[in-house]
């Protein structure tokens, strides 16, 4: 007898349904009273109060004083909050570890920053110490919210890398030499809590949709420049993850007749030509010399473009000529309304942009509009802690393509 089951799973399904729409039209319009929810939402009166008790007794909801009367008794006016609860994530770069928690409003109340002693990138069991490091900064988050007097309820992990699986399984990830690793489920057996794992470019993607530069455009792309390089693909306002979970991986696309000849094991052709080891590589080659005290970084040699280096600017122009054509292939088959950039060279993006959009005109069809990244850094920390919060939050959100 399936009839009692399938009625309470489809009532349970429009409950998180309807919550979530009060919740989406607090969001963007708030404080409403609860008559002004139900004109917006269609919810009739007696849901709308149902649902808004159990929003309010949830903490997801609070009251925020009264309208003006207008001759009958005064409407309660309700506003969300997320404050009350919190998500750990945990971003591991290529050459740090960061952790954050951030709470349901995405405002991020507590930081760890861990920088990787540069014996450890090349030591023989880097994977290993990189994800025990890893473990280590959501155990410090978790303990961090026990402080604050509550309780991180998920962990978002974002990761240089392909991931698949519900497990959370880093299938390749090689800034940090990770294959085959099971970082969703150790996170779980470690601290008990929900564990969504995902790549930092889909989720610079969703941060930027969410909450950013991406805000109500439903295609875009979400291009991260660093140790790789990567793009996160939103089409019809979801995430694209591809058969596989790989979809964005550009830092694989070949340049030409001379990539045939060759296997890349590691980095793609792409990402080993303009990312930041490869962008720092060839300006060493080119006798672009680093700072006295320090290792030269993708950030000197913007810095060196800035003040009028020619050697500099040079480089520069060659990186864009291959991004370019990468931007390109990828707005003839997604046609994206925008293109945001960031990573760690994301902060050059007032040279990159103007630079790309240069190089497609009258090449392509329709060139998008481009934008750097308004969350920076934390962009991808924003984009992990929106997933980790739906995995709690009971509410249905459309779900992620893969």
């Amino acid at each position: 007898m399936s009839g009692p089951t399938s009625s309470t799973a489809n009532a349970g399904t429009v409950s998180r349904v309807n919550q979530t729409a009060i919740l989406d039209v607090l969001r963007r319009h708030g404080p409403l009273s609860r008559q002004e929810i139900g004109a917006r939402t269609g919810l009739s009166a007696a849901t709308v109060n149902r649902l808004a008790g159990q929003l309010l007794r949830k903490g997801l909801v609070v009251t925020d004083g009264q309208q003006p009367s207008t001759g009958g008794r005064p409407s309660i006016l309700l506003r969300y909050s997320g404050r009350a609860h919190l998500v750990s994530v945990v971003h591991v770069g290529a050459t740090r570890t960061e952790g954050a928690l951030v709470d349901f409003d995405g405002t991020i109340v507590h930081r760890v920053n861990r920088p990787v002693v540069p014996d450890v990138l090349h030591a023989a069991d880097r994977a290993t110490i990189r994800l025990e490091e890893a473990l280590s900064v959501a155990a410090e988050l978790g303990a961090a919210a026990g402080e604050r007097g509550q309780r991180s309820q998920a962990v978002g992990v974002a990761v240089p890398g392909v991931v698949d699986g519900a497990e959370g399984r880093v299938t390749w990830a090689p800034a940090l030499d990770w294959r085959e690793v099971p970082v969703g489920s150790l996170l779980h057996d470690r601290t008990g809590l929900p564990v969504v794992v995902e790549n930092d470019a889909n989720l610079l993607a969703v941060g930027e949709h969410h909450r950013g530069a991406g805000q109500g455009v439903q295609d875009l792309v979400a291009l991260v420049l660093g140790t790789g390089i990567g793009v996160g693909i939103m089409t019809g306002g979801r995430l694209h993850r591809g058969s596989r979970a790989a979809a964005g991986e550009i830092g694989y696309m070949l340049l030409g007749r001379s990539s045939l000849t060759r296997f890349f094991p590691g980095f793609g052709d792409l990402e080993s030509r303009v990312g930041s080891a490869g962008l720092t590589r060839q300006a060493r080659e080119r006798g672009i010399a680093a700072p006295a005290d320090r290792p030269l970084t993708a950030a000197d040699v913007f810095d060196l473009v800035r003040s009028g280096g020619v050697q500099a600017r040079a480089l520069l122009e060659e990186t864009l000529d291959y991004v370019a054509l990468a931007v390109a292939n990828l707005c003839t088959v997604l046609d994206p309304e925008l293109v945001i950039v960031g990573g760690e060279m994301g902060g050059a993006a007032d040279l990159i942009t103007p630079g790309l959009r240069d190089r497609l005109v009258g090449r392509i069809p329709h060139v998008p509009r481009m934008a750097a990244s308004a969350l920076g850094d934390d962009a991808a920390i924003i984009g992990a802690a929106e997933l980790a919060a739906r995995l709690v939050s009971d509410f249905a959100y459309v779900q992620a393509t893969r």
